[in-house]
C-alpha cells in the first residue's frame, strides 16, 4: 500500500514515515517545495498521479507557531485552512482516504473531564480558529477523510517544550513554568504508530481524538524532561498563566478522550516517564556534538 505524507520532514511527519516503512509500506515522503499543501496546481499533482497510485494521503503539514498566528492570519489561513481541503480534494479524486492531524486547541479549555469528539468546538484564537476551518474544509472536500485531533506534542527532530526545558535546564536557567493549563502530553513514535493502527485497520471516516494517557500540566512535563534527562529531580518554579503572557490564549484544560481510538482495539501510548526516555535516548543521538550531553 502506498501512503504519501505531506511534512515529512517536520517532528511528527519524519516519525511517520519511519513507522510506515518499518511497517511495509510503500511510503511517498513530500515536503517544501516538492508538494505546497496551499497551492492548489501543486496538490493537483497528486491527483494526476505524478506519485503513482496513492492509496492514503497523510496531512502533516501545517501552521504551528501558536502565537505568531495571531498576527499572520493569512498565512495561518492558508497553510491550516485552505491546504487541508485542497489536500483532501485531490486525494478523493486519486481514490485515496485521507488522515488529516488536527489539535486540542479548537476547544476552549472550559470542561473538567477529557474532550470527546463530539464536544462543542470553540476556539480561544487564530491557530485554533485555523485548524477548525481546515477539519471542516477537508471533511467536506473529501467523506473519505479522518480527522486526528492531538495535543502537546513533543519528538527529537524538532523543537519542542521538553526540548526547551532540557536546554534551559543544561544552560544554568531559572525555571519558571505555567502550572495551571493542563493536557496530555503525546509523544510523536507514539502518535505515528496509532496513525499507521488506524490506516491498517481501514479506520471509519470522521473525527478521532489521540494522545498520551496521562494529563498534567506544562510544570509537570517540563520537572519529569528534565529529570529523565539528568537522572536528578528538577527545581521548576510554578506560575500562573497571568505570570506569562502571551499573544495567543490558551485552553486552560485541552485532555483529549481515547476512548473512541481504543473501541478499535488500539492500543494507548506509553505513559509519559516511559515515552520521555525514548524521547532523550534520540535526542541525544540527535545532539551529538552540540555541547548538550546531559549527565
Amino acid at each position: 500500500m502506498r501512503v504519501l505524507v505531506t511534512g515529512a520532514l517536520g517532528m511528527l511527519g519524519s516519525d511517520l514515515v519511519g513507522e510506515l516503512g518499518s511497517r511495509g509500506f510503500e511510503v511517498v515522503a513530500t515536503d517544501l517545495p516538492e508538494l505546497d499543501i496551499t497551492d492548489p496546481v501543486s496538490v493537483g499533482s497528486i491527483a494526476s498521479q505524478r506519485f503513482g497510485q496513492i492509496e492514503w494521503v497523510v496531512n502533516c503539514a501545517a501552521y504551528t507557531a501558536v502565537d505568531k498566528a495571531e498576527s499572520d492570519v493569512q498565512r495561518a489561513t492558508e497553510i491550516n485552512a485552505f491546504g487541508p481541503g485542497y489536500l483532501a480534494r485531490a486525494a478523493g479524486l486519486a481514490g485515496a482516504k485521507m488522515v488529516h492531524l488536527s489539535t486540542d486547541f479548537v476547544f476552549d479549555g472550559n470542561a473538567s473531564t477529557p474532550y470527546r469528539e463530539d464536544d462543542p468546538t470553540n476556539p480561544l484564537g487564530v491557530y485554533g480558529d485555523t485548524k477548525l476551518a481546515g477539519e471542516k474544509s477537508a471533511l467536506g472536500a473529501n467523506p473519505q477523510t479522518i480527522v486526528v485531533r492531538t495535543s502537546w506534542l513533543y519528538g527529537p527532530n524538532g523543537p519542542s517544550f521538553p526540548r526547551t526545558m532540557i536546554q534551559a535546564h543544561e544552560a544554568g536557567k531559572p525555571l519558571r513554568v505555567v502550572a495551571d493549563q493542563f493536557g496530555n502530553p503525546t509523544y510523536t513514535a507514539d502518535l505515528s504508530r496509532v496513525l499507521v493502527d488506524l490506516i491498517e485497520r481501514n479506520a471509519f471516516p470522521g473525527v478521532y481524538h489521540a494522545s498520551g494517557p496521562e494529563t498534567m500540566s506544562w510544570r509537570d512535563l517540563a520537572g519529569i524532561a528534565i529529570e529523565t534527562w539528568s537522572g536528578r529531580p528538577a527545581s521548576v518554579e510554578p506560575i500562573a498563566t497571568s505570570d506569562w503572557p502571551t499573544p495567543a490564549q490558551r485552553p486552560a484544560y485541552s485532555a483529549l478522550s481515547f476512548d473512541k481510538v481504543a473501541s478499535l482495539r488500539i492500543e494507548p501510548m506509553r505513559p509519559v516517564r516511559e515515552a520521555m526516555a525514548d524521547f532523550c535516548r534520540r535526542l541525544r543521538d540527535n545532539l551529538t556534538g552540540s555541547g548538550i550531553t546531559g549527565r
